[in-house]
């Protein structure tokens, strides 16, 4: 059995980490709800409930920043089990596609491109997509090698759906608009993202642990 005093050793520094992490944002929500006089219950009750909405309203939308945050979970879990020294690229190619992840995470999750940039930042949502596409253009051309030695086609089709998504959402076309094909054609490409990055981490940790 483990001993009390061992298992306080190791996961001190992790719980004041978190801790500290999680106690500064909210300190953080507290000085914005005090200076923009937005009520504190805005920052911390889930919107369903803030809005007397039904539990479904958002249902798939909440499951694809499950499955993003499963896939940035994974692959900053693969290159924490990754050793540098035997492959370093490998563990820096897991860890800006965490990166790259948690910013399409966020991108979902707090409408970026959509609403964040465009209100409050003033920057136009073409920019937006202009600057996505160029992180893309660098992690492509960086780790070229890396996505290569894996089932990049999962990788191709997870792209293929998250840019027709977005074309659906950009481009007028000659039907009503209605968001339902462009969220239903999203999540597929979210769940094909997640599980590219599934196998590809699971071959990078093996190949680690044999050398």
């Amino acid at each position: 059995m483990r001993s009390i005093s061992t298992q306080f050793r190791k996961v001190t520094p992790v719980l004041l980490i978190s801790w500290i992490v999680t106690t500064l944002t909210l300190l953080i929500s507290i000085f914005v709800s005090i200076n923009k006089d937005i009520e504190l219950d805005n920052f911390t009750q889930d919107p369903n409930a803030q809005f007397n909405a039904p539990f479904y309203v958002g249902f798939f939308s909440n499951v694809g920043i499950m499955i993003w945050s499963a896939a940035l979970s994974i692959c900053f879990y693969g290159a924490w089990r990754t050793d540098a020294k035997t492959d370093k690229r490998a563990q820096e190619f897991l860890i800006f596609s965490g990166l790259i992840t948690m910013l399409m995470t966020f991108d979902d999750l707090f409408q970026l491109h959509e609403l964040v940039f465009p209100k409050y930042l003033s920057i136009s949502e073409n920019m937006v997509y202009l600057t996505y596409l160029n992180i893309y253009m660098i992690y492509f051309i960086r780790f070229r090698r890396q996505l290569l030695n894996s089932d990049f086609i999962v990788l191709g089709i997870a792209f293929f759906l998250l840019g027709l998504s977005t074309i659906i959402d950009i481009l007028p076309l000659p039907i009503e608009k209605d968001t339902f094909l462009e969220d239903a054609i999203k999540l597929l490409g979210a769940i094909t993202w997640l599980i590219y990055f599934v196998r590809t981490a699971d071959e990078v940790v093996e190949k680690n642990n044999v050398k």
